[in-house]
């Protein structure tokens, strides 16, 4: 693949740039909080429909919607008392709500369905583009279709290529995982579709189970189907705290935490010296990203302790390492 998409520095001009590309119904990579996004006008067709054919997506997986602010949410969105509570607390950030739709947000968006994905991002670089622009913008992750998704604007220009013409550099994602999920179409009966950086404790919803649908229907929030967040290397995944079984020397192992110096050897690999679980995350997809164009056979990664972030990035995991 020519991989001929710009890297564009932060700058009043870049920023310019954007919003006028953005205008005319291009789409970008864009950096947030959680990873970086293929942005378009989520009001244009063209532009939707160009967002689907650049990633590779299929229809029945919708896009998430980011807006400047509540009051241009509501113009688009049916918010409910919960809604807005969730809303007032943790907006901007890397909450996801599912809501009712207003007419005014195309069935390509949604899967056909008559809910959508909807956030306010926290990221300052996104919110400068969508304060200047007069619409929201879609923004799934800036990756091919089901593989791993991008945390630096490199990731994006090396993944997507040519097909996509620039990408807006913010440096280095925060989180390293997608937005929480949560579907609030009945607000008495709330679920975490998706987990994410704020846990279904921080959001009262102890409770809840997150939902695994089928793969062939249209979907409720992006980021559900079985097989997803995959690199080319297989991914093999062994206990928290534990050591895998057997380790070839052409397969690469992923810990939590540095393990002790004797362990120590050329394919053992760390998200986190301390085993810091915000660390983890963060730096999930991006070692995975590098030791999957190192030539490994196999990927042998440890599961994140199952509590806050950690379910985020077991999630993850779990998908990533789904059988093709």
């Amino acid at each position: 693949m020519s991989h001929s998409c710009k890297i564009l520095q932060t700058s009043a001009e870049n920023i310019d740039l954007c919003v006028d590309l953005l205008r005319d119904g291009v789409v970008l990579g864009v950096p947030t909080e959680t990873v970086y996004g293929l942005a378009g006008n989520a009001l244009k067709e063209e532009s939707v429909r160009r967002i689907f054919e650049v990633k590779g997506r299929p229809l029945l997986d919708p896009l998430i919607v980011h807006f400047s602010s509540i009051k241009q949410a509501e113009a688009h969105v049916e918010f409910n008392e919960r809604a807005r509570a969730l809303a007032a607390q943790f907006w901007p950030g890397a909450l996801t709500l599912v809501l009712r739709k207003k007419d005014t947000i195309s069935d390509l968006v949604t899967a056909g369905l008559p809910s959508v994905a909807v956030r306010i991002p926290g990221h300052p670089i996104f919110r400068k583009l969508l304060e200047r622009l007069e619409f929201p913008l879609a923004a799934p992750s800036a990756n091919p279709f089901g593989y791993v998704s991008p945390t630096l604007a490199e990731h994006v220009a090396a993944t997507l290529g040519d097909r996509v013409i620039a990408v807006l550099d913010g440096g280095a994602c925060e989180y390293g995982v997608e937005s929480t999920i949560a579907d609030l179409r009945n607000p008495d009966t709330p679920t975490i579709l998706r987990p994410g950086p704020l846990s279904a404790e921080q959001l009262g919803m102890q409770s809840v189970e997150v939902e695994q649908p089928s793969n062939k229907t249209a979907q409720p929030a992006p980021g559900m189907l079985s097989l997803h967040y995959s690199p080319n290397t297989p991914i093999m995944l062994f206990r928290h705290g534990e050591r895998p079984s057997c380790v070839q020397k052409s397969e690469a192992v992923l810990y939590n935490t540095k393990p002790a110096a004797d362990k120590l050897a050329e394919n053992i690999f760390w998200l986190s010296e301390s085993g810091d679980l915000k660390e983890i995350a963060h730096n999930l997809f991006t070692l995975i990203q590098k030791l999957d164009v190192r030539g490994y056979t196999q990927l042998q990664v440890e599961r994140a302790e199952n509590v806050d972030i950690g379910i985020a990035v077991n999630d993850r995991l779990i998908r990533a390492a789904a059988k093709r």
